[in-house]
This record gives C-alpha cells, structure tokens and sequence, in this order.
C-alpha cells in the first residue's frame, strides 16, 4: 500500500465534499455505489491513497464485481 499522504484539514475538506458531488451525481443517475467503492472514495479523502490510486483500486473493483470494460482508448484490451 502506498505511504500516507500528508494533505491539510482544508485539502482533506475538499476532498469529502467533492466525493459527497459525484455520490450525489451518481445517486441522481439511479445507482448506488457499494461500500467498497465509498471506503476506496474515503481512503482517498483521508489521504491515503492518492487519486491515481483510487481510480486502479476502483477499476480493479469493477473488473472484479462486472468483468474488464473495454473501450477504445482505455488501454484494458
């Protein structure tokens, strides 16, 4: 796992109210995300993983729970 990342109390702020948007964002398109995917959000919140990080953990989730999604350009062929 990588090193914690050191981030202020304002970037950690951020951070939580950007993840409460897209939650909401994708609430409003009728889905909820599980809680593996809000802990992998939260993490990244917290500092703990930075977003590249988040993203990998998210695709693997994805891969795990739906298969690989191959789209042109994505480079997961």
């Amino acid at each position: 796992m990588a090193q914690t990342l050191k981030i202020s109390a304002e970037e950690r702020a951020k951070r939580y109210s950007d993840m409460e948007q897209a939650l909401a964002s994708v609430r409003l398109e009728g889905l909820e995300p599980g809680a593996e995917a809000i802990a992998i959000y939260q993490r990244h919140a917290e500092g703990e993983i930075s977003l590249e990080e988040a993203g990998r953990e998210i695709e693997k989730l994805n891969d795990r729970d739906f298969g690989p999604l191959r789209l042109p350009g994505n480079g997961r062929s």
